[in-house]
């Protein structure tokens, strides 16, 4: 135990915690009983408060600062309207495993069951379905302990977020207790797999005759994309990211990377064919988007599945090989094995070349798809994302929530190594990535932050922008308006006249339709609209130009599939 003064008030308590565990910023949202809470936080200079004007907004930003620097982040709301606001993006939280720390004032304990303002059954109940560990303090001289659990918890693996609910009058009570040593609640993320399942795994993929790697989002978290390059490279196998991933694990520059679709996806990829054997690296295996009646997974393919979280071990799929292990641990051991059970080098060669072909095709199928409509208005967005890539530094990061443009993006956006992606990856909640990719800029300032948004999704977060305007964090947003819920869109059935009554009365955003430049620039943001190609590029370098935040909202195409 450390940090004792025996005048400390419970709120000053927490705050010395918090920076014990790296925290810079807490992002909330206080109302009326969190009074005490940032009275104290205006008491101090190590941590600094970040308003928004919505919970979401205010959990998203704790979770996209927590997703670049790794380490849990704090979100600060107030009783059950604030909490009750928070879960949506908590739960985009807890698909992705991000150490968010929501902490939420609650009502006073001395009048605590007697129905009064603010008051619920239970936040804890509420909540804990979203989080690894979702608790209520009782008494403030306890309030350190926990939150230094929050931040134990949140960071062990599978990490994940934590809920506590403080009533707000323990947050001005004196303590007299010492706060935990944060250097001594730490645990090591890494988990080594068997030895002699790891060598198992080794020899089914030297004899396989077209293994595929599956990449999962637990590689990048664990810093071992470099080491998935040289074991791909060692096998000479295809890698795919897993369906709905949240982190990109592979370089889509790299020859041996291959897109599969994530709504109806399959592994059966060209020239190389069905998979005999499947590498599962740190993923789930896999989230599915709906029932598919044929199996992702053909019932011969032998399948490897090593993953931090036995729980997704043969989940979905039966497995020939599950190993418990984190991604990096995995992956050196994998380099090492492989080493002894690798097949002849004639074998390498065949299966390079059947690679070089398949991508030759692959991206010679693109290039035809995307010089459809390259001239096109509205815009192609294949051709947005090509002049993103051209005109973006190398080393730039994405924040996606675009669910329709994403295999577009992804597709014409060129990520070589040291430009990076996240997304959230399934849970279906939207208003994330805006409040995502303004907490990733603060944890990253010199680096270019991108936030790409759907139109729906910005609706859902827009309350961002004040923010966003508010701290003039130098964020470039680009919207993918194709004025539609397309996700929604493209799941009507029927004669091309039912589908267009269905879009109308549920899917279509016109009438009226949303210029979110206009709105971007009442909140004094730099904002400007595009419904023509030609004005992609000068337009792009007016808001990469900008000391501030930009908005550019681009008319896209609407994207039509039947998936």
């Amino acid at each position: 135990m450390i940090g004792m003064s025996a005048d400390k008030i419970a709120s000053q308590a927490y705050l010395e915690v918090a920076a014990a565990h790296g925290v810079e910023y807490v992002f909330g949202l206080p109302g009326t009983s969190g009074q005490e809470f940032i009275g104290t936080i205006a008491d101090q200079e190590k941590i600094r408060f970040i308003l928004a004007m919505h919970e979401t907004c205010v959990v998203s930003m704790a979770d996209g600062h927590a997703r670049v620097t790794g380490r849990p982040q704090i979100a600060q709301v107030s009783t059950l309207p604030g909490s009750a606001n928070s879960v949506g993006a908590l739960y985009d939280a807890y698909r992705d495993r991000s150490p968010v720390i929501v902490t939420s004032t609650n009502v006073d304990t001395r009048i605590d069951g007697r129905d009064s303002h603010t008051e619920g059954k239970s936040l804890v109940e509420m909540t804990k379905q979203f989080t690894k560990w979702s608790a209520e303090v009782h008494r403030a001289d306890r309030i350190p302990e926990y939150l230094n659990r929050a931040f134990k918890v949140a960071s062990s693996p599978p990490t994940g977020p934590v809920y506590l609910a403080l009533p707000s009058n323990l947050l001005g009570e004196p303590i007299s207790v010492a706060n935990p040593d944060a250097a001594r609640s730490r645990v090591s993320p890494r988990i080594g797999g068997d030895p002699e399942a790891i060598a198992e795994a080794a020899k089914l993929v030297a004899r396989a005759r077209r293994p595929l790697i599956v990449a999962g989002s637990a590689i990048v978290k664990s810093g071992a994309t470099e080491d998935l390059i040289k074991l791909a490279e060692m096998i000479a196998a295809p890698v795919v990211m897993e369906p709905r991933y949240s982190f990109l694990s592979f370089p889509t520059t790299h020859p041996q990377s291959f897109q599969i679709a994530e709504r109806q996806p399959s592994f059966d990829l060209p020239l190389w064919g069905e998979p005999d054997v499947i590498l599962a690296l740190g993923c789930r295996l896999i989230r599915e988007y709906r029932y598919i009646a044929e199996p992702v997974i053909r019932p011969s393919t032998k399948v490897i599945h090593i993953e931090e979280d036995p729980w997704e071990i043969g989940k979905v799929f039966p497995v020939n090989l599950g190993i418990v292990a984190d991604a990096k641990s995995a992956i050196t051991s994998l380099l090492t094995s492989y080493g002894k059970a690798e097949p002849p080098a004639a074998v390498k060669r065949e299966r390079l070349e059947c690679l070089r072909k398949a991508k030759d095709q692959a991206v010679a199928e693109l290039d035809r798809r995307v010089a459809q409509g390259w001239d096109a208005a509205p815009v192609n967005a294949a051709r947005l994302a090509r002049t993103m890539d051209r005109l973006v530094e190398k080393d730039a990061l994405v924040v996606n929530e675009s669910p329709t443009s994403k295999d577009l993006l992804m597709a014409n956006f060129q990520f070589s190594l040291g430009r990076d992606y996240f997304s959230n990856s399934s849970g279906g909640y939207l208003g994330w990535g805006l409040g995502a990719a303004i907490g990733a800029k603060l944890a990253a300032p010199k680096r270019r932050v991108l936030a790409c948004l759907g139109d729906g999704s910005t609706m859902f977060g827009l309350q961002g922008l004040w923010t966003l305007a508010k701290y003039r964090i130098p964020l470039v947003v680009i919207v993918f308006n194709n004025r539609a819920y397309m996700a929604v869109k493209n799941q009507f059935r029927g004669s091309e006249e039912r589908v267009r009554i269905a879009a109308d009365m549920g899917a279509e955003i016109t009438g009226p339709e949303i210029n979110f430049a206009r709105i971007a620039e009442t909140f004094g943001i730099f904002g400007e609209r595009i419904d023509h190609p030609e004005a992609i590029e000068p337009a792009l370098k007016r808001a990469l130009e900008q000391s501030g935040p930009a908005l550019l909202d681009v008319v896209i195409s609407q994207n039509t599939r039947k998936d």
